[in-house]
């Protein structure tokens, strides 16, 4: 049975320009005429005309059956809300931990007799035997209503539309002071009117604040923390760089040992320098074929736990870069039995929660905290990001200090409003968006691989050998395409793709390119991307063209001091290369002062502390005079030479082993 009623009134199909959001409510029950009955009247409730109807259009249908239901929910976006009838549904709580692993975003409702209960603390209960379907109804369409609420954009709104006079900062003073400038009002005009109306201070109380948060800004990370499965969320406005760097302060403060994937964010090592941190590095696999770096190895992980049982905090990064995400719930469950503390970084993975194929996600796996970079793969601004907790011994107020440490007090209000719309775009349509990209995905994955000249690999081709038994998967929306074939190295076909097709990649390899498909994909994206590499293949060269792998990164070395210890004490520049041109053999055996970092991938191959081998130098020293676009990030020059950072010998002498 399905019905919904037609609207009242021209206005109520649309909200502006934009048509109302459908969202559908199914009840299940294997009691026909108490199923008929209900959704009989709730259609007919729904039919009038109300405020609530002006928001969304609600569809109302019965089923008798567990699969069909179990169907619907894997196949229609619109779904939004279940009842399920535990009077005549014997499974009723099977059928709720089902729901849960396909849409953790469903509102359920459970219709009991008196004295019985789901164990499903989450669900909402409702009384089986109350005939006022109108309250079943207010309470499902507050439901909806709830998630689909911007707490703090829709105060924004209100606040920009108000047109207020700004007598506080920013002195721009809603664009006021460009707008009529012959200097700089075309700036004015291309960011538009309102990326300035919305720009406003901390002066505005309304708007709440982001250091100390007591309504509308705490109204929406608490609505972002049931979204995406965390006991507490913190938005972040400087990216997970920042949130990393809280967490490892808040979790070790001035001192501590962290287990630490090699090829973790460069944020991570910058926080072992800040928070005085010692660090054990976990050495990143690596397949040289493709010049691609994977995940720790499930058995260096466990024996780094069981050799470092002083350590606090294991961080990991899942998914990587390339799509690679761990098999977490064994390696969070070794952690924890070592009374350990885990971090993953997701900041490639922030929409994990929200397709069943993509799950589990780490917070599901145990994590004690996940950061997370709304704006790489969701719809927030560039910047802003999000910290999920469910450490069971997390001490908010003191976390919330450590956050305010690096928070500015003056954080951008378009950041925030951009995250409380991220998390509801998730939690009303990311089934149905992401749905759309694993399309979009395997859609380019055939029509690349009908090209003849290029292909998308798959896990089996990047996974380096040693991961293959470690349960490792691959995110399908990162495609990897292998150019090998294409008559070009993945930096020609990167440009030839931006100078000729005005297409620009996420990265490359030397031969690989990498792209992404977000919420923010379409078809006629695909097509212009697929009708590009096509074209490219029908123009380059049939001959292959031999590309040789780059050297591989090495492996973080031995530590002598703690990296604060070595990049705040006494040091002095040394040149990377000797008057012939090759290595400077007198860095050999130096203590780095500086973190070096080849970008992309992104890995430091030196950190504050690490004494430098001969190998390290014939990398860096490789990849500086190599014309492969690889960026060195923390190599200084002088007069146009190479120089490193390194601790003086003084320092050196006092050293310590970690």
């Amino acid at each position: 049975m399905s019905r919904r009623a037609p609207a009242s009134s021209g206005n109520a199909l649309t909200v502006g320009d934009y048509p109302l959001p459908e969202c559908r409510a199914l009840i299940l029950s294997a009691d026909p005429q108490w199923r008929e009955a209900l959704c009989s009247r709730l259609c007919e409730l729904e039919a009038r005309d109300n405020e609530d109807s002006q928001r969304f259009l609600l569809q109302l249908q019965g089923l008798a059956g567990r699969e069909e239901l179990l169907e619907q929910a894997e196949r229609d976006g619109t779904l939004q809300c279940v009842v399920l009838d535990a009077a005549s549904l014997p499974d009723v709580s099977s059928i709720i931990a089902k729901l849960r692993c396909l849409r953790s975003e469903l509102d359920i409702f459970v219709a009991v007799s008196p004295g019985e209960r789901p164990a499903d603390d989450r669900c909402e209960l409702v009384d089986r035997d109350d005939s006022r379907a109108e309250i079943l109804l207010r309470r499902v369409r507050r439901a909806i209503g709830k998630r689909a609420s911007t707490p703090f954009a829709d105060t924004l709104r209100e606040y920009v539309e108000g047109a207020r006079d700004a007598w506080h900062t920013p002195g721009h003073s809603s664009g006021d002071g460009l707008r009529e400038s012959p200097w700089v009002a075309d700036f004015y005009r291309m960011m538009g009117e309102h990326v300035f109306n919305a720009d406003l201070s901390v002066s505005v109380q309304e708007l709440d604040s982001l250091l100390e948060p007591s309504h509308v800004i705490h109204a929406a990370q608490d609505l972002a923390a049931d979204a995406f499965g965390a006991k507490h969320t913190f938005f972040v406005t400087n990216g997970t760089s920042m949130a990393n760097k809280v967490i490892v302060q808040h979790v070790l403060g001035n001192s501590g040992k962290m287990l630490v994937d090699q090829a973790c964010h460069k944020s991570v090592h910058h926080a072992a320098i800040m928070s005085g941190v010692d660090p054990v590095y976990l050495p990143a696999s690596v397949n040289e074929a493709y010049g691609l770096y994977g995940p720790v190895s499930k058995a260096s992980i466990e024996s780094a736990i069981d050799a470092h049982p002083d350590a606090g905090l294991l961080v990991l990064t899942s998914c990587s870069y390339d799509g690679f995400y761990y098999d977490l719930e064994p390696i969070i469950r070794r952690a924890h039995a070592a009374g350990l503390k885990v971090l993953v970084d997701e900041a490639w993975y922030a929409h994990g929660y929200f397709h069943p194929r993509l799950r589990p996600c780490a917070l599901e796996s145990g994590a004690d905290y996940v950061t997370q970079s709304t704006h790489k793969m969701l719809s927030a601004f560039s910047q802003a990001s999000m910290i999920h907790v469910a450490d069971p011994h997390f001490n908010e107020a003191r976390f919330r200090e450590h956050l305010n440490m690096h928070t500015s007090t003056s954080p951008q209000y378009g950041l925030i409003a951009s995250l409380d719309v991220a998390r509801k775009q998730m939690s009303m349509e990311g089934f149905s968006r992401l749905d759309r990209c694993i399309g979009y995905a395997q859609e380019l994955r055939e029509g690349i691989a009908d090209s003849g000249r290029f292909r998308v690999l798959g896990l089996a081709d990047m996974l380096p050998g040693e991961l293959s038994d470690d349960g490792v998967r691959l995110d399908p929306t990162k495609l990897t395409i292998d150019v090998s074939r294409g008559g070009c190295s993945a930096r020609e076909l990167q440009k030839a793709l931006y100078e000729k097709h005005s297409i620009q990649v996420e990265k490359i390899t030397h031969n690989t390119l990498s792209v992404l498909v977000t919420l923010g994909t379409t078809q006629g994206k695909v097509l212009r991307l697929l009708n590009a590499l096509r074209s490219l293949a029908r123009d380059l060269p049939e001959k292959p063209v031999k590309l040789s792998p780059p050297s591989v990164l090495p492996a973080i070395g031995i530590m002598q001091q703690n990296p604060r210890d070595a990049y705040f004490g006494a040091c002095e520049d040394l040149p990377l290369s000797d008057d012939s041109h090759g290595i400077n053999r007198s860095l050999i055996g130096r203590v780095s002062a500086d973190q070096l970092v080849p970008y992309p991938p992104g890995i430091p191959v030196l950190v504050p502390g690490q004494r430098i081998s001969e190998d390290v130098l014939d990398y860096l020293l490789d990849l500086y005079h190599d014309d492969s676009g690889i960026e060195l990030h923390g190599l200084a020059k002088h007069d146009g030479r190479p120089m490193l950072r390194v601790t003086k010998r003084v320092d050196n002498d006092a050293r310590r082993t970690l």
